[in-house]
């Protein structure tokens, strides 16, 4: 169970607000009115299955969802099954859109049955309602007026209407020139009141004309009448327009009747759209913030690779520092510190809020590969936690939420806590704090707290089950970097942060006096370590560019030689054809001249070593031939297929050189991430092969140089139709090519699809030493099938 006040300060109830935004209709958008965690993971399971298919759907090239026109028609099936009741022109409207709707989504996804098996079965639920909509269609204009074509008897009504109006018109005329002759009307003009066509009459001559008063001017000067001579044919028109509405009457009555017979589908088939209403806005939301289907562990590990707040998402876009935390058991409890407005917060929120998202089947901002548990309970303790209104103080109120986590008996359990053992006497919040983690730790719960507390980093790196963790800080500037650290407390550069905005030196000096040798040696310490770690970092990430940039040199040069070799073989089997020929040539010669030789009575030990000596010759050429065959073709050494991956095997992969490393193992042992070359891919665990062993002994360092003539390559590279694994080393050997006749940009073409492609691209790009940087394709950069990318 997850408490509505947990939700609340993850600011779930912000995302329900934008994706219940993204519904086309208020029946989707009631449904996400309600949107929360499901209480069982299967029922998460199936949501986020079925939201997979709406994505993939949504991302296809061409054609759209056809949702859009549907409207809530309940008070309309509601006031359609009384008995005789007629339904307003604008109901019907609605409904018939609805049945539009209906016929579309069914014939949508029946064409793609095998690309959405659970939409399809989804849809075979709903019921296309073709004769209520070609009625209702028939029947009403979109201005909601009823066709002349309705009825056969309503045609006839309205001709005659038109007849005898035409009739009045012309009767009109006439008297409208004899009274303006007599001097009776205030202007010449028929004008229409009441319901009438009447002639506007002076006031003083309407007693010298025959007709009705209908109506009269504000000034009391004009008054409108109906002559006389008119009103039998005026009265023939009022009956043929009540006529009218009588036939339109029954004509909605009928269509009505249509529509309550069918109203157990109706609203059957209702609530289905409503389902695929609100499954289209989570589809809507996925691809907003490019998010990924999170997977669900069942053994407590949180994988979040390239996590970004959503709300941030929204507000910053690309600027966001996206987090990369994993927890694995016996690892259980993270301890964040460092210092404030580091971020440590907004990574609390980060996992939480992935954690319910994906309890709540909604898709997540983050790489592919990422992996939550389905947490039965989740507790967060973030932000003022002070109750005015039930007069506790902020420590109040903070350790009653640590005693509901902590007692709470829901298994698994996720606990995130900002600032544990604060607002009280830093001595006994820290020991109330160890006794918290470690009972939550026997608990096997999951749990991330922050603290400033020097002995709780300390706690934690001497328990088992739990280890610290921080947030990068930059010395040089005392700026945050927003990058999460495993294992490596934070310091809180208080007094450097209080330096850099300007505290006086003197007041610092004293404050530094006052700290205890144990306080100021245990943040030195963090500080050295940080520092040292951000130099290992710096240093890695300069061997991996250098190690990158190697493996695309040497793969270059690997082609090149491959290259050669196959040009110098087909010289070789070009020239030996040749020589093959003019042997036989020379033979067929011979042959002739020993025709001669024998016709001249020649000695047979003469032919006899002739021919000897063309078999000689004819032997080294096909020796040869053969020689430059296997050139052309170089056996494979044979691999043996690696039956079950671990983590540290040395591994080859399928249709790839060179020699990996495994990093890590998804559930199940399906798929592994293999480190090669400087880079990680994520690969089908059956394309795995085992490396042969490593041959030990002195390196020798091995000096070459290596002149190139590389050929044009096209300024576009299609990947569509390849794997991200497959596809890397050809973006590798492209790249190489591209950059070595100095193309400044170059375009790589993925596609669309399901975007796993465009994400191992992008991947890839990241670590790349000859990538200066890369943006969606298009004119207005809003192609994501395309990844435009600029060369160093």
């Amino acid at each position: 169970m997850i408490a509505p006040e947990t939700l609340t300060a993850l600011e779930f109830d912000r995302i329900r607000e934008i994706v219940k935004a993204l519904a086309v209709s208020a029946l989707g958008e009631e449904r996400l009115k309600t949107l929360a965690p499901f209480d069982r993971m299967e029922e998460a399971e199936h949501w986020l299955m079925l939201t997979g298919e709406i994505v993939r759907l949504l991302r296809e090239a061409t054609g759209g969802f056809p949702i859009y026109g549907l409207t809530d028609i309940r008070e309309e099936l509601k006031r359609a099954a009384v008995e005789g009741v007629a339904l307003e022109p604008e109901s019907l409207l609605k409904i018939g859109n609805t049945a539009h709707v209906s016929r579309e989504m069914k014939q949508y996804l029946r064409s793609r049955k095998s690309a959405a098996p659970l939409l399809f079965s989804l849809s075979e639920t709903m019921t296309s309602f073709e004769e209520i909509e070609k009625r209702i269609t028939d029947t009403v204009e979109t201005d909601g007026t009823i066709k002349d074509d309705a009825s056969h008897e309503l045609k006839h009504i309205r001709q005659a209407i038109h007849k005898e109006e035409k009739h009045l018109e012309a009767k009109l005329q006439k008297i409208l020139s004899k009274w303006s002759a007599s001097g009776a009307l205030q202007e010449e003009v028929i004008s229409y009141r009441s319901g009438k066509l009447v002639l506007p009459v002076r006031e003083e001559m309407r007693g010298r004309v025959q007709g009705m008063i209908v109506d009269q001017s504000s000034s009391g000067q004009t008054v409108f009448m109906e002559p006389v001579e008119t009103l039998e044919i005026s009265n023939k028109v009022r009956q043929l327009e009540i006529d009218e509405k009588k036939e339109i009457h029954r004509i909605l009555q009928e269509i009505t009747a249509l529509i309550r017979a069918a109203l157990p589908d109706l609203t059957n088939t209702l609530e289905t759209l409503a389902e695929l209403d609100e499954l289209y806005a989570r589809g809507r939301l996925a691809l907003r913030w490019d998010s990924v289907e999170p997977e669900f562990t069942s053994k407590g590990e949180v994988r979040i690779w390239k996590g970004r707040h959503p709300l941030l998402l929204d507000r910053l876009k690309n600027a966001v520092v996206p987090l990369t935390i994993e927890i694995t058991p016996p690892v259980r409890t993270i301890v964040i510190s460092g210092p404030n407005a580091g971020g440590k917060t907004v990574a609390l929120k980060t996992v939480g809020l992935f954690c319910a998202m994906a309890a709540a089947g909604l898709f997540v901002p983050a790489a592919p590969g990422s992996e939550l548990p389905f947490f039965a309970g989740i507790h967060a303790d973030i932000g003022d936690a002070q109750s005015i209104e039930s007069d506790l103080s902020t420590f109040t109120a903070h350790i009653g939420k640590l005693r509901r986590l902590v007692i709470d008996p829901s298994r698994p359990k996720l606990i995130l806590v900002d600032e544990i053992g604060s607002s009280t006497d830093p001595a006994v919040g820290a020991a109330l704090a160890q006794a918290i983690l470690l009972e939550l730790t026997r608990q096997e719960a999951v749990s991330l707290v922050t603290t400033h507390h020097g002995g709780l980093k300390a706690f934690a790196h001497e328990t088992e089950g739990m280890e610290n963790g921080s947030m990068a800080f930059d010395e040089q500037s005392l700026t945050p970097t927003y990058v999460y650290r495993s294992g490596v407390p934070g310091s809180s550069y208080a007094l450097e942060i209080a330096a850099r905005v300007g505290f006086p030196k003197s007041l610092l000096e004293h404050a530094q006096s006052f700290l205890g040798k144990g306080l100021m040696g245990l943040e030195e310490l963090v500080g050295d370590l940080s520092r040292k770690i951000e130099d290992y970092e710096k240093l890695r990430r300069q061997s991996d560019l250098k190690l990158n940039e190697y493996a695309a040199l040497q793969k270059l040069y690997e082609e090149r030689v491959s290259e050669l070799k196959k040009v110098k073989a087909e010289t070789k089997k070009k020239a030996l054809a040749e020589a093959e020929y003019l042997m036989l040539h020379a033979s067929r010669e011979f042959e002739a001249a020993i025709k001669e030789v024998k016709e001249g009575a020649a000695s047979s030990a003469a032919i006899k070593a002739a021919r000897e000596r063309i078999a000689v010759v004819k032997g080294e050429v096909e020796k040869t031939q053969k020689e430059a065959e296997k050139t052309l073709a170089p056996p494979q050494p044979e691999r043996v297929k690696l039956e079950k991956a671990a983590v540290g095997d040395r591994v080859e992969i399928e249709d790839m050189n060179g020699v990996g490393k495994v990093v890590s193992i998804q559930k199940h042992g399906k798929r592994a991430e293999i480190e090669i070359g400087g880079v990680r891919l994520w690969v089908d665990a059956n394309r795995l092969f085992a490396a042969p062993e490593e041959k030990k002994g002195k390196l020798k360092r091995v000096e070459m140089t290596v002149e190139l003539n590389t050929p044009w390559v096209p300024t576009k590279l299609d990947l569509r139709g390849k794997y991200g694994e497959e596809a890397l080393p050809e973006i590798d050997s492209y790249l190489a090519s591209a950059a070595e006749l100095n193309y400044k940009e170059v375009s790589l073409i993925h596609g669309k699809g399901t975007g796993a492609l465009r994400v191992k691209v992008r991947e890839f790009l990241d670590t790349h030493p000859l990538v200066k940087s890369y943006h969606d394709g298009g004119p207005n950069s809003d192609d994501f099938g395309c990844t435009v990318v600029e060369l160093k």
